[in-house]
């Protein structure tokens, strides 16, 4: 091509491209909702149009099959009556016709009637778009609060992203009082018309709550609450709890992996708190094929542990497991440069040398520990830090990886086809951990790789064996 051939074959195509765009045609309004996905079962995805669009022309015709689907039928009579009339009321105000509007008036018609309560008409009107939280953002607890819901907004808008129907968060202050928090969860219910609460941080907290919201049916989960008898209250309230079986099989899968061929010594405490760790984790030692030399059990009160520690160690266990309270683990590790030098200790939350002295830090120099924490793992570790930076300008923290998990469950469970508070709380059973534990306190499990976090005592202080979210 010849030298001054170049520009002008240049401008030919600069015009060409201009002239493409102007006769592109223009994105159709609503475009972006037409491009996001829809719940999976029939039902959910029409009621997902009516929800985000209930003025367009189509609502008509998607209220009147939206009241024929299957789902519907199967609903309690209260909720199944309260569906469609509010179905039928959308679809008339979209300016329904002929057929379609001479069904939607019958059954309006045949349905007004019936003495409905005024809170079931605003939850079939909200669905599960609504999401109440209840939390404290004030007081003492504020910076837990907070980043909790911030890690819950990125599962809102990893969702809102991709997804249909548009979920928004209700937030209300506890203030960490937990009449407060069950007033302020009394006006989710009952004035907002809320079918899912979040909330609270602590057991005693949560309490009220539950009550609150199984009295009208609600689903109610609490990012750290820990008591199994909080599943009493109802059965649809969750709980995103690390278990005893949970903690004691990453406990197992580290002992097989650095001792494959020792076998371990375990202490017990005799609480009930700590027999049950040592059932959960002999259980999990014979599952994973790793030895126990021995277990000796010491009272909650004693003082004196050499002989215990001794005894395990002339069994020739290679490692030391710690399943007792912070006083006693204390006590152990002051105990172990005489009674068992240079042992390797594994345990759990008691170990933390925050709670200990400078002697039983020394001694503990080494030990590996698990906390009640989730970590992520992987990829999705990598989206969540990511995305969390980029939108508070901060790492997370382990709240923020419990919103984050908390948010994932009810989002899934939307995803998915629940349609109200009932179908909710059988896609959140769906998720519980596939144990007797699991399902007694009702504990859900990660729907992305996550595990309990680990720790390694070196210099006096716990280490991240891996690349972990901040305290708190």
């Amino acid at each position: 091509m010849r030298a001054d051939a170049r520009p002008a074959a240049g401008a030919l195509l600069f015009l060409g491209l201009c002239w493409t765009l102007v006769l592109a045609p223009a994105r159709p309004a609503g475009s972006e909702m037409a491009e996001k996905r829809y719940p999976l079962s029939k039902a959910a995805e029409l009621k997902a149009k009516l929800l985000d669009r209930p003025s367009t022309p189509e609502a008509a015709s998607w209220a009147t099959e939206y009241v024929t689907q299957p789902e519907i039928d199967r609903l309690d009579p209260v909720a199944r009556a309260a569906e469609r009339i509010w179905a039928a009321r959308v679809g008339l105000a979209a300016g329904a016709r002929g057929a379609e509007q001479k069904k939607l008036r019958q059954i309006l018609s045949h349905l007004e009637e019936c003495p409905l309560d005024s809170l079931a008409l605003r939850r079939a009107g909200s669905g599960l778009v609504r999401i109440g939280v209840v939390i404290p953002l004030t007081g003492r607890f504020d910076r837990y609060g907070k980043t909790f819901v911030q890690g819950l907004r990125v599962a809102m808008e990893e969702h809102n992203r991709e997804w249909a129907p548009n979920l928004t968060l209700i937030l209300h202050d506890s203030e960490g009082d937990p009449l407060v928090g069950a007033r302020k969860a009394r006006w989710l219910l009952r004035d907002h018309g809320v079918s899912v609460i979040i909330g609270e941080l602590f057991s005693a907290n949560t309490a009220p709550l539950a009550a609150a919201s199984q009295v009208v049916g609600a689903v109610l989960i609490s990012p750290s609450a820990t008591n199994e008898r909080l599943a009493i209250l109802g059965d649809a309230v969750f709980q995103l709890h690390l278990g005893n079986g949970v903690l004691a099989q990453a406990l197992t899968r580290v002992l097989a992996k650095e001792m494959p061929k020792s076998s371990v010594g375990v202490l017990v405490a005799g609480t009930p708190d700590d027999s049950a760790r040592a059932v959960a984790l002999l259980s999990s030692c014979k599952a994973a094929g790793v030895e126990v030399a021995g277990t000796e059990v010491v009272p909650e009160n004693a003082v004196d542990l050499t002989r215990a520690i001794s005894s395990l160690r002339g069994k020739h266990a290679g490692a030391l497991v710690l399943l007792t309270p912070p006083r006693l683990a204390g006590i152990a590790a002051a105990q172990l440069p005489t009674a068992w030098p240079k042992a390797r200790v594994f345990g759990f939350d008691a170990l933390d040398p925050a709670g200990l002295n400078g002697e039983a830090r020394a001694a503990l120099e080494g030990a590996t520990y698990f906390a009640t924490d989730y970590v992520l793992t992987g990829a999705p570790r990598d989206s969540f830090e990511t995305r969390y930076r980029r939108s508070f300008g901060d790492s997370p923290t382990r709240m923020s990886v419990r919103g984050y998990l908390v948010g994932l469950s009810v989002t899934r469970g939307i995803e998915r086809g629940s349609l109200n508070a009932s179908m909710l709380r059988e896609a959140l059973r769906a998720q519980l951990y596939d144990s007797d534990e699991g399902r007694a306190l009702r504990a859900l499990r990660p729907l992305v790789p996550a595990e309990p976090e680990r720790f390694a005592i070196q210099s006096g202080k716990a280490v991240p064996v891996s690349q972990n979210p901040l305290s708190p």
